[in-house]
């Protein structure tokens, strides 16, 4: 008896569920009604969470006026891929059904970091200490992928000259 009882509580949080993140809009913690919900590598700017495949409006009222704005026919998808450019990064959003969705952020300058800590100009070794050694290396591009995301450095001499936060969305 006791077991069923333990495999109905496990049955239980498995249903619940315990992913969420806090949204740009209220700061409260919810999921997504993207079909990706927010999990992965998120980059955080002035405490709002930018998480890939999530829904943009909320972030980007939360963000404020971007300094510069371009809007692009999507070659992957129908709609418009639109780029918002902020102090230090760049914002990439792709459209499904008329929305706007998180496809990427790029690091613009070392004014900005991951939550991890790591910035450009940062040294290998610090992103295989965050980060870890389970990631792809092609030509200098290190690549650790989470959940529905990814996040890319490249090297030159062992230091970071990019960093790109983007969304996996097959």
């Amino acid at each position: 008896m006791k077991k069923v009882g333990l495999l109905l509580i496990v049955i239980i949080f498995l249903l619940v569920g315990c992913s969420g993140v806090k949204t740009a809009e209220t700061g409260d913690i919810k999921t997504s009604d993207h079909a990706s919900v927010a999990q992965g590598y998120i980059f955080e700017s002035n405490g709002i969470a930018i998480a890939m495949n999530e829904k943009t409006d909320p972030i980007l009222k939360s963000l404020g006026d971007a300094k510069e704005y371009f809007e692009a026919e999507s070659c992957a998808f129908q709609g418009m891929d639109k780029t918002y450019t902020y102090n230090g990064f760049e914002l990439h959003t792709y459209e499904i059904d008329k929305i706007d969705y998180v496809a990427s952020v790029i690091f613009l300058d070392d004014s900005v970091s991951t939550k991890e800590g790591i910035s450009l100009n940062a040294d290998l070794t610090d992103v295989i200490k965050a980060y870890g050694d389970k990631y792809t290396n092609e030509s200098n591009l290190y690549t650790y992928q989470l959940d529905k995301s990814k996040i890319s450095f490249i090297m030159e001499n062992d230091k970071v000259t990019s960093i790109e936060y983007t969304a996996i969305t097959e």
